[in-house]
């Protein structure tokens, strides 16, 4: 049996035994913790501004400024996540619409008793699938 089995370093084990989980922020812990604490405390609802002002709160003097630099990359990301959305939603307007009208054709021609034709039923299925994602 090798020397660290029998004598182990303290520090080196507890990394042993942690290096696969998650780890997880101060602020990340007292969110949490603050937001349990709200649950108790006000059943009857608070806001987010009020999880995080009691999670800042209860956080050590020596943990706030990454505490700090976690929130405003959280803000960041958050904004970077909505333009890129924004943007999504826009580039895809045109495709929307184009199903749209495509769809309400295809509704009309079979109320109407009309046949529909297989370039009609390809095209919604190509505008359908550009949406989802897949398109081919």
């Amino acid at each position: 049996m090798s020397t660290f089995f029998q004598n182990p370093e303290p520090d080196t084990i507890f990394e042993q035994l942690t290096s696969g989980l998650r780890r997880v922020s101060p602020l990340a812990a007292m969110f949490d913790a603050a937001e349990d604490t709200l649950l108790v405390d006000r059943p009857e609802g608070f806001t987010p501004e009020d999880i995080g002002r009691l999670a800042w709160e209860s956080l050590p003097e020596g943990e706030r400024d990454e505490a700090m630099d976690q929130l405003f990359y959280t803000y960041w990301s958050a904004r970077e996540n909505d333009r890129e959305e924004m943007a999504r939603y826009e580039r895809e307007q045109k495709t929307r619409s184009s199903l749209a009208r495509r769809l309400d054709e295809f509704e009309a021609r079979q109320v109407l008793g009309f046949e529909v034709s297989p370039e009609l039923v390809a095209d919604i299925a190509r505008l359908a699938r550009t949406l989802l994602g897949g398109a081919r």
